[in-house]
């Protein structure tokens, strides 16, 4: 796995327990060490609600992207999981995508 993959887990403290599509954002060097069981990602959610209403977009947090429909990187909802907790890898983002959401990282977590 590598960095902005996208991929679906189950989101920690989920009740439902539902496969949801995360971002991989922690470094390769982490990423494809088989000795360390950890990767860092960002939440994915749909732009929109169940009744067709749109959702908030943090301009200074979020990326839009398109997946299955209209849906957002959630770049202030970061946890780790265990790399076999990643069920299966939808897409990867292109570079431009992965340098928006490497801006937004350093937004939240005030590296700029």
């Amino acid at each position: 796995m590598l960095r902005g993959d996208i991929w679906t887990a189950v989101w920690p403290a989920d009740p439902s327990k539902k496969e949801r599509p995360v971002l991989v954002v922690s470094n390769n060097l982490r990423n494809q060490n088989s000795r360390l069981l950890d990767v860092i990602v960002a939440k994915i959610t749909s732009a929109e609600r169940a009744d067709g209403s749109k959702k908030l977009v943090n301009s200074a947090e979020d990326v839009v992207i398109t997946l299955k429909r209209p849906s957002i990187i959630k770049c202030g909802a970061l946890f780790s999981v265990e790399k076999p907790t990643l069920q299966r890898k939808l897409t990867q983002l292109s570079s431009a995508q992965i340098k928006d959401v490497e801006t937004k990282l350093r937004t939240v977590l005030g590296l700029n």
